[in-house]
């Protein structure tokens, strides 16, 4: 009986088991169904991605393949404006410092002439008894102070040249103080004397770039013609004026005692504008007013040229006294 009462309920227990056995094995398939797609959709991103990666790094290698030629253009553009933003130098100018162009080779003669300037100014200072301080203001002045009244006279708020361009105070008060320190050595050691021809060689270089640079800042400052040409007469002779001034002798320019001088700064300023005039490039017309300055500056020296005094015994005496040799 007991036996007869315990079969129904073995059966219901074998049938549980069963029906937990089935949904274990239905749940271990869905699991492992489910594994192997996610390993399938890992496997797949992982070639999308791999493939993605590659085409990434294809697009950069051909992007970089493709700025390549943009970079250079790029720095050549860069380097063009570079070039393009450097300051140029004015048809009636020169550059900043002395380079291999003939403007470049004016701005060294204008650095030589204002050291030539400055000795015979200290020179003729020393001369007339002044101190180390007299001599080298004077010979300062001597170099630079033409250009000073240029610049004064042109006006238009501008200043003088050499408080922008500070080295032609050093090259001229330089030379002035070494020559009034080690002239009379020099004289002593190499032979030197104040009449060299060397020295007016120098000076006769002095006055040519200065008459051709004053005559370029009168054409810049848009003055008529006569002025360009005063502008030039100023700048290679005014500081001479001061210069005669101070040491109390009368003013070369203006007597008879010494060859012309002013009249030779006229004639290469106007030779350089005349140059201009005919359409001549700057190389070219710089050449013709240097050259023209020069050669009557060595002629009026080797051929002793002056200008005439006026036709009176009374001036022709005066003449005479101030060291005219023509009326002695």
């Amino acid at each position: 009986a007991v036996s007869t009462a315990r079969a129904p309920l073995v059966m219901s227990t074998r049938k549980r088991l069963a029906d937990l056995a089935s949904a274990g094995f239905a749940r271990a398939s869905f699991a492992s169904s489910a594994s192997a797609s996610a390993v399938s959709t890992a496997r797949a991103s992982l070639n999308t991605g791999a493939c993605k990666s590659f085409d990434a790094s294809g697009r950069v290698k051909s992007s970089l393949a493709n700025t390549r030629p943009r970079t250079r253009a790029h720095a050549r553009s860069f380097a063009a404006d570079a070039q393009a933003g450097a300051p140029k130098v004015h048809p009636d100018g020169m550059p900043r410092y002395p380079n291999f162009t003939v403007p470049g080779a004016l701005r060294l003669a204008d650095y030589f002439g204002t050291s030539s300037f400055a000795m015979t100014g200290s020179l003729l200072a020393a001369a007339s008894g002044m101190d180390a301080f007299g001599c080298t203001a004077v010979g300062t002045i001597t170099a630079v102070g033409g250009g000073t009244v240029r610049d004064i006279l042109l006006g238009q708020g501008r200043r003088a040249f050499w408080m922008e361009e500070q080295e032609y105070l050093w090259i001229a008060a330089g030379t002035a103080l070494a020559t009034f320190c080690g002239w009379e050595s020099a004289k002593k050691q190499f032979g030197f004397t104040d009449d060299d021809y060397w020295i007016e060689a120098s000076d006769a270089l002095g006055v040519g770039a200065f008459c051709v640079i004053g005559a370029q800042n009168g054409i810049r400052a848009g003055v008529p013609m006569i002025a360009q040409v005063l502008c030039g007469i100023m700048t290679a002779t005014f500081g001479g004026i001061v210069r005669d001034i101070l040491v109390q002798r009368p003013t070369r320019i203006f007597h008879s005692y010494a060859d012309i001088y002013a009249t030779t700064a006229a004639t290469g300023a106007l030779a350089y504008i005349i140059a201009r005039q005919a359409g001549a490039p700057p190389s070219l017309r710089i050449i013709a007013g240097v050259s023209a300055g020069i050669g009557l500056r060595v002629a009026a020296d080797t051929y002793d040229i002056r200008l005439p005094v006026y036709n009176a015994e009374n001036a022709k005496k005066s003449a005479a006294s101030k060291g005219d040799k023509r009326h002695v």
